[in-house]
């Protein structure tokens, strides 16, 4: 079968090769999946570049250990390269491993959660029964491709970490991604107001058309007045960041009194530099957050609340994610390339099937 493949970390994605590799055995508790289409995520570059490696070597758990952890007792490793590339997807499963649940999913239509060093970019693979789940009826395979990970990460974030309330003020960085306009919609209906932060025109006519209440364009506006007018001086009640750097120090001077910020990604590359009395002062704070360390410190209970709101969200259209293009494997590079540029338009899927290749 292929697969797509690094050896060795690079910047550069023409490293990323399409080999010839065994069809996967899934191992007891596993199924094996005939995978149909995968997301282009930005976590996906953090497994090319070898961002989450270089993070990792930082965290104290990590010290003297090897390979390195998500975790501090070192149950979920780092993978090494070389392997497969791709964090989730949508496909059939067509065997099982053993065990009551992987054998209930035998035929099923299935969204997942795989990544390194089994990812998603290939046509089969093998993964642990616990993270696949079957499409619900009124969702279609391509949406069902990116049913986890922004979903997931949208309803962690706003809903348990921050614990955003009815009548508050959301401001968030990338307001035009997938996950931002996930925000809004969620936002209309939960019944808070979002601020959203754009660096190009591209974006803003669909945001306010989803229902965003401010966008604010930092390329041509100034982001601290933009947001004193919007809420009248007071500041925002909460705040979310996947950029870093400088603008992410100017987000911490809108926050208002027991704002709170949380920082899920570094689109910028850059750190940040910050005066302790912009979050002293309002009595701020800014927590962290990761997916998978996330989920794994809640319980089988609130695990299963979670894939039940999702399904509810998903069939309620919040979670639908515009598609810009559908490209085979073989065009894996083209593929990296629009969903790496600026203000592009909707989701990149792979088509891991040649008989899924289509618009």
């Amino acid at each position: 079968m292929q697969a797509i493949r690094i050896h060795a970390f690079s910047s550069s994605m023409d490293n990323l090769v399409i080999e010839e590799v065994p069809k996967p055995v899934p191992a007891p508790g596993e199924v094996l999946v005939k995978v149909l289409y995968a997301p282009v995520n930005p976590s996906d570059f953090n497994f090319i570049r070898g961002d989450y490696d270089s993070a990792l070597s930082r965290v104290l758990w990590n010290r003297d250990r090897s390979p390195l952890a998500f975790d501090p007792a070192g149950l979920n490793p780092h993978p090494e390269p070389p392997y497969t590339i791709g964090g989730e997807g949508v496909g059939i499963v067509e065997a099982a491993g053993g065990g009551a649940l992987a054998n209930r999913l035998i035929g099923k239509h299935v969204a997942f959660a795989s990544g390194p060093p089994r990812g998603s970019w290939a046509q089969y693979t093998s993964i642990d029964a616990r993270k696949v789940f079957a499409v619900p009826d009124g969702i279609d395979t391509q949406q069902a491709a990116m049913y986890i990970f922004n979903p997931l990460s949208c309803y962690a974030m706003v809903l348990d970490v921050l614990g955003v309330q009815r009548g508050s003020w959301l401001l968030q960085s990338g307001a035009g991604s997938a996950l931002g306009q996930m925000v809004v919609r969620l936002g209309r209906q939960r019944g808070f107001r979002t601020i959203n932060i754009v660096r190009s025109e591209a974006n803003i006519e669909k945001l306010r058309a989803l229902g965003a209440d401010v966008v604010i364009n930092t390329s041509e506006q100034d982001l601290r007045e933009e947001v004193f007018k919007a809420t009248g001086g007071s500041g925002v009640d909460y705040a979310m960041d996947c950029v870093g750097g400088d603008l992410l120090t100017q987000m911490m001077q809108c926050m208002g009194l027991n704002g709170h910020m949380v920082v899920y990604g570094t689109l910028s590359g850059l750190s940040n530099t910050f005066f302790s009395r912009d979050l002293m002062m309002p009595c701020a704070k800014v927590s962290g957050f990761f997916a998978g360390n996330w989920l794994a410190q809640k319980s089988l209970w609130q695990k299963l609340s979670t894939v039940r709101a999702l399904k509810k969200l998903h069939l309620a259209g919040v979670f639908r994610t515009d598609i810009d293009r559908v490209l085979p494997l073989q065009d894996v590079g083209e593929a990296i390339r629009l969903a790496s540029t600026q203000g592009h338009q909707g989701k990149v899927l792979l088509a891991c099937q040649e008989s899924e290749v289509g618009p």
